[in-house]
């Protein structure tokens, strides 16, 4: 690597971590990367310039949804005509991906897609890492920020992007667990996931609908109440209590005893006991 690049990054290294004042080049600097409207800051501004400005990328998210790849669209084509590469891994975790904007990253020619069953693995996958390489130099973007529109534009999220050589630790360790949960037999293809995974989407969607559109349960509503029976042992149990006697003896039909026994407990010294 050329001398003038390891300056840079050490002055990078310098302005992020020593002394905020220290002048550097901007795209050697690590920095926090969040969604700030007061200021016009995205993380999705980031992500694009990081992708325009690579020649190769590998993500890995828990969620896409089709808001999220929307605005990235022209970027992705852009790198396609480029023939840039890029493998993006994400998951069925919670089945919250949207399968309309799997579909769609897979007819980019450019990009591998993979899902992580974590069913299979019996493992969670909440990952949110974007690793980009340009040459010897990588640029990961990592933190909080799945592939939503929420997440890239207006949700607090806070990420920070790390500058490194190919020989940066971070980097490897970062571009390593990439790679293993890449290369894992529960990392499948598209044409491997997509069908079922879609199916199961559809299903579980309805559900959330269906559970959105009833109406919370009052505690009450199912709170239980003595019938006049019952009323009327309480009552009894009552009398036999403040006359001083720790004893009663109850005898009830089936399906009565459950609320004797909870309201008898309930009085205080009584001792209860059941068959």
């Amino acid at each position: 690597m050329k001398r003038e690049k390891i300056l840079e990054l050490r002055a990078g290294f310098e302005t992020a971590f020593v002394d905020g004042v220290y002048a550097s080049n901007l795209a050697y600097k690590p920095q926090f990367v969040s969604n700030n409207h007061k200021e016009g800051k995205k993380v999705l501004s980031s992500i694009e310039d990081e992708l325009l400005a690579c020649d190769q990328f590998q993500i890995s998210v828990a969620f896409i949804t089709m808001g999220g790849i929307t605005p990235l669209l022209q970027t992705l084509k852009e790198l396609e005509k480029r023939g840039i590469q890029g493998e993006i891994l994400t998951t069925n975790y919670l089945n919250f991906s949207e399968p309309r904007a799997l579909e769609k990253l897979n007819t980019l020619s450019n990009i591998t897609l993979k899902m992580y069953d974590v069913e299979a693995a019996d493992e969670g996958f909440h990952t949110k890492g974007y690793i980009f390489k340009n040459e010897e130099i990588y640029r990961i973007i990592i933190g909080s920020s799945n592939i939503t529109s929420a997440a890239l534009t207006s949700n607090r999220e806070w990420n920070t992007k790390v500058v490194s050589t190919e020989q940066g630790e971070v980097a490897q360790n970062i571009v390593a667990e990439f790679k293993e949960l890449w290369n894992s037999r529960h990392a499948l293809i598209f044409d491997d996931f997509y069908e079922s995974y879609k199916e199961k989407y559809k299903i579980i969607k309805r559900q959330r609908e269906i559970a959105k559109q009833e109406e919370i349960p009052s505690i009450d509503k199912y709170r239980l109440q003595p019938n006049a029976m019952q009323v009327g042992f309480i009552g009894n149990l009552r009398k036999i209590i403040e006359a001083g006697e720790e004893r009663a003896l109850l005898i009830s039909a089936t399906g009565e005893r459950d609320i004797f026994m909870t309201d008898a407990r309930n009085l205080g010294n009584i001792r209860v006991s059941a068959a």
